[in-house]
């Protein structure tokens, strides 16, 4: 069996912030709790790094969605829709 060795750091916390932790988690379970909150901090981040990298790869609008494209897919996806619903109330096999 292999066991996970953790590297050990000194941190200060203030009093409330210790109390508040364990309120939550247990004098016992303080490190598994801050090692979880800097885990999900650390996902927080690397999604917004994602996102600034990203931003600006794609242009604002599409120069095809006009609002009369916009109306018209709606129309034609509430026909296909209606469509669907009729063949299904006539027992026809729905393909589509």
């Amino acid at each position: 069996m292999g066991y996970l060795v953790g590297m050990r750091m000194h941190i200060s916390l203030g009093d409330d912030l210790v109390k508040q932790i364990d309120e939550i988690a247990g004098s016992r379970g303080r490190s598994q709790f801050i090692r979880e909150a800097v885990e999900g901090k650390l996902d927080i981040e690397a999604r917004l790094a994602a996102r600034r990298r990203a931003f600006g790869s794609l242009p604002d609008f599409a120069p095809w969605m006009t609002p009369e494209w916009i109306s018209q897919n709606r129309k034609e996806e509430g026909r296909r829709q209606q469509e669907k619903l009729d063949r299904r109330r006539r027992g026809e096999n729905d393909e589509s």
